[in-house]
């Protein structure tokens, strides 16, 4: 008769679901039964609970919009992929195409102006010349002259995309991980005058949409984490889940049987009928609620968010609170202004910042809008097959910087997201511990840190484990939920449970590779 671990899985995100699949896919063990319990506070499981649903008379089914966008890309997400492939998860590549634009504003109102077009494709697709520049001569000029300011154009575009193609062979290079500096962005980026430009520019904006966090953050994000996405990204396509989030949700969640919606967690404490064991507190809609008896606590939500009352787990708690986290807003709707003015710069993705030091009047800043320091990024949904073509265009804006107009909304959707800080970088330390078998790319030797686990480890109390997008190293993105999950219950639970420890072992080797 196999020995029943019972495991507490708070929060539904990727890598709550993660955990929970990999402990529960397998059931029929020997030596242990793990009877997973996961908590949720929304009524919809995390990781496709701001999604929407677009209704049309003229469709069987709802056009499903994933909030937020869940893309990936091959050489920075190869644990995402495995799993995704493992549950037989369908994925097509989306290579998707750029525009730059800025946003300007003054008392006759605002223009959003493309500065560069970037065509996708890791490169390959080379740029094309914004509508500023593609503009037709006046007719009155004259034929010589139109001939003249049409040459002029063409050689200021050639010029311009030298300096492109110069700095982005330059940061090829420096991505490289034998060459790469370390340190803050700022202080990397404090060369000569093209390159700054460059990086203001384009990087900046560009890592702005990435980790949905405002230009002072960017620049005091250690660069090290931006080079290795560059250069594992480089060649790769970007993809996308055919079937959207709430297939991956479905089948995650599939083999877990004690799904707790709506409970909001108020406490976790010793379990009165044993110590070395806890209780989990929450209140649902028919009151408090306390579900007891767990060997093992995962905390699969943000940082900032765990919560514990024990001693024995006050310096894992100390060094969760080192992880930085900020909002970010989702707006689905209708509203073609959040694009630039002219339609010829419309690109999948469109990027639209400000000038670093200006404002935006007053008169454009709302609740549902933020700082114009961040990068907003408006991305043009496709329609899917059958959507009736008379309908408006849906777009999603990520960290709008200027609201959509009344009655075009759709849907708003506040997030937190973790930003690497010099700071949570040592913490992560704590949590996450790694060495290298190659100067680039791998294969590594990856394990949990000191503090994973804590009361297990210290006086045989439950093990209490941490798992996230930040709780790996990287930008703190679907990737790092994988892998934060699967160590914790190849290294964490199957380990701490040593007459397991060696088929959990084998078991997740065989599962991901």
């Amino acid at each position: 008769m196999p020995r029943t671990v019972k495991v507490a899985v708070i929060g539904s995100g990727l890598a709550g679901l993660t955990a929970a699949y990999l402990l529960t896919k397998d059931p029929h063990h020997e030596d242990v039964s793990f009877d997973v319990h996961l908590f949720e506070k929304t009524s919809t499981l995390g990781m496709d609970s701001s999604s929407i649903s677009l209704s049309s008379t003229r469709q069987e089914q709802d056009w499903r919009v994933d909030v937020p966008m869940r893309s990936f890309q091959g050489g920075y997400y190869k644990q995402l992929i495995a799993l995704y492939t493992r549950l037989g998860v369908k994925f097509a590549p989306r290579d998707f195409s750029y525009s730059f634009s800025l946003l300007s504003t003054s008392e006759t109102g605002r223009q959003i102006t493309a500065e560069m077009i970037y065509n996708g494709s890791s490169g390959l697709g080379g740029v094309s010349m914004p509508s500023t520049l593609d503009d037709p001569p006046k007719p009155e000029l004259g034929l010589s002259l139109r001939a003249a300011a049409k040459a002029w154009t063409i050689g200021l575009f050639v010029v311009w995309s030298v300096h492109i193609l110069f700095c982005y062979l330059r940061l090829l290079w420096l991505s490289i991980p034998i060459t790469r500096p370390t340190g803050l962005l700022a202080k990397w980026t404090g060369f000569e005058q093209v390159w700054t430009e460059f990086t203001h520019a384009i990087m900046v904006p560009l890592f702005s949409a990435v980790c949905t966090a405002p230009e002072q953050e960017v620049l005091d994000h250690p660069v090290e984490e931006f080079l290795d996405y560059i250069w594992l990204t480089l060649g790769t396509h970007h993809y996308v889940v055919v079937d959207g989030v709430r297939d991956v949700v479905g089948r995650l969640v599939s083999t877990v049987r004690n799904v707790h919606l709506s409970h909001l967690i108020s406490s976790i404490d010793a379990d009165p009928d044993d110590p070395d064991l806890v209780s989990v507190n929450c209140t649902n809609a028919d009151g408090p609620k306390t579900y007891s008896g767990f060997h093992h606590i995962i905390f699969a939500t943000q940082a900032n968010r765990a919560g514990i009352r024990r001693e024995a787990v006050e310096e894992q708690m100390r060094c969760l609170e080192k992880f930085t986290y900020h909002s970010t807003l989702v707006i689905n709707h209708t509203d073609e202004t959040l694009l630039p003015d002219d339609t010829r710069d419309h690109r999948d993705l469109n990027l639209i910042y400000t000038r670093t030091g200006a404002s935006i009047s007053t008169k454009t800043v709302s609740p549902r809008c933020l700082p114009s320091s961040y990068t907003m990024a408006t991305h043009v949904l496709p329609r899917p097959p059958g959507f009736p073509a008379h309908l408006p265009a849906v777009f999603q804006s990520t960290d709008p910087i200027i609201e959509p107009r009344e009655g075009r909304i759709l849907s708003v959707a506040r997030l937190e997201r973790a930003i690497l800080t010099l700071e949570s970088k040592q913490a992560l330390k704590e949590l996450y511990h790694a060495e290298w078998k190659t100067w680039w790319r791998g294969p590594r030797e990856e394990a949990l840190g000191r503090l994973q686990g804590a009361g297990r480890h210290r006086d045989g109390g439950p093990g209490i484990w941490v798992c996230g997008s930040f709780a790996y190293p990287g930008i703190p993105l679907l990737e790092g939920c994988v892998v934060s999950a699967r160590l914790v219950v190849e290294q964490g639970l199957y380990k701490s449970e040593e007459r397991f420890s060696r088929l959990g072992r084998a078991g997740l080797a065989a599962f991901f590779w």
